[in-house]
């Protein structure tokens, strides 16, 4: 069962107060199910352990993209960020409503290691002192390093 996560920017992983999310069964009643303004993860799942490159994918509301994407993070239990890259539209993101996006985030970890994989919308001026916070989502995951 795929769950979604939503929890408050700057809580990052598991041990951080979460509420959990149920996307629904399937199809049309998914979608109209998934929290009104917010992206939903739907791959991977809620602590699922990854391996890199990690591709995530959901939807999210066209609003949360601009030129067709937003960004994607891992960020470790200390809050560093340890990789990045591009949500990207899979459909037109300039359609009202929400767009399924992908990404794919390649990362380096040398042990097992508890992550949060934070999607966060496009704010225009977003480095302007009196812009809006962006809107977060955030799930807890284990990335797991590459055998070499």
């Amino acid at each position: 069962m795929r769950l979604a996560v939503l929890i408050l920017a700057g809580a990052l992983v598991a041990a951080c107060g979460q509420k959990q999310l149920a996307p629904g069964a399937g199809g049309g009643a998914e979608l109209a199910a998934r929290p009104t303004g917010m992206a939903v993860i739907d791959l991977p799942g809620i602590e699922a352990r990854v391996t890199t490159p990690v591709i995530v994918t959901g939807v999210a509301p066209n609003d949360w993209y601009f030129e067709g994407q937003f960004t994607a993070r891992l960020i470790g239990a200390d809050g560093a960020e340890l990789a990045s890259g591009p949500a990207r539209a899979q459909t037109d993101w300039t359609t009202p409503g929400p767009v399924p996006f992908r990404a794919e985030i390649v990362f380096d970890v040398i042990a097992e290691t508890p992550a949060a994989l934070v999607l966060e919308e496009e704010v225009m001026g977003q480095d302007m002192p009196d812009a809006p916070a962006p809107r977060q989502v955030s799930q807890a995951i284990k990335l797991v390093p590459t055998k070499r």
